[in-house]
């Protein structure tokens, strides 16, 4: 479970350098988040770019420290990006999940168990090839079997499918569905793509300016997803 309350941060932006004699402008990122997200369930983030996903996502998982405001969370965290930062190209996909786990104080039964069950939840067949010769959509799944064998109760991920073509994407929505339902991970994550909250989410919600304009229930969705949130965000604009 997640408990945001009052939460805000705000970033210092430098003037250029036709504006040196300026003050640095103040913009906040989030200003007085409020937000709940309740146990087994999947949350989704809507909101343009600059909305404040990104930032209310890094604090929950302590990566930055926010202004004002406090968090609750109950249980372990582990934060998915997409990235495959940090995979090492000339080792294979086993011993980079190896070397991360064992890094995490894993014993040697846990890293070998909860690899093999990973792997074959997320159909990852082949873990003794290089990892540069991986296509992009199996080096998202180890990215994400990376993340999972840790077994954290809650999952929050940023963007997941922003770097993967529409088949693809549309096949990790379906490991997204089964870490909800199937594996009852709490999952939070935030992302561009109205099919993925509609196909995803058990609840939305819609951020603009760094505030949360509504929260609600996808089946108490009574137009469009996209009619909604075009008239959200276009109300807040004007």
């Amino acid at each position: 479970m997640i408990e945001v309350e009052g939460l805000s941060k705000s970033f210092l932006i430098k003037r250029d350098i036709f504006h040196f004699f300026l003050l640095p402008r103040r913009i906040y990122a989030l200003n007085s988040v409020h937000l709940k997200v309740n146990r087994g369930e999947a949350l989704a983030l809507l909101g343009p770019n600059g909305a404040g996903k990104t930032t209310l996502l890094k604090i929950i998982c302590g990566l930055i420290l926010p202004e004002r405001g406090m968090i609750k969370v109950k249980g372990g965290v582990a934060y998915f990006s997409g990235e495959t930062y940090g995979f090492y190209p000339q080792l294979t996909a086993k011993q980079n999940l190896e070397f991360f786990a064992t890094i995490y104080n894993l014993s040697s039964h846990q890293i070998r168990e909860r690899i093999k069950n990973y792997s074959q939840i997320l159909e990852v067949e082949d873990l003794d090839k290089p990892f540069w010769q991986y296509s992009t959509g199996t080096k998202h799944r180890l990215s994400l079997l990376r993340t999972l064998i840790l077994e954290k109760e809650i999952i929050i991920m940023d963007e997941p499918t922003k770097s993967l073509d529409p088949l693809t994407a549309k096949e990790f929505r379906k490991l997204m569905q089964r870490l909800a339902k199937e594996f009852k991970k709490t999952i939070l994550f935030a992302t561009h793509f109205l099919e993925e909250a509609e196909t995803v989410a058990d609840r939305i919600a819609i951020m603009n300016r760094g505030e949360i304009l509504l929260i609600k229930n996808i089946k108490e969705i009574q137009t469009s997803l996209k009619d909604l949130y075009g008239e959200i965000i276009k109300n807040d604009i004007s």
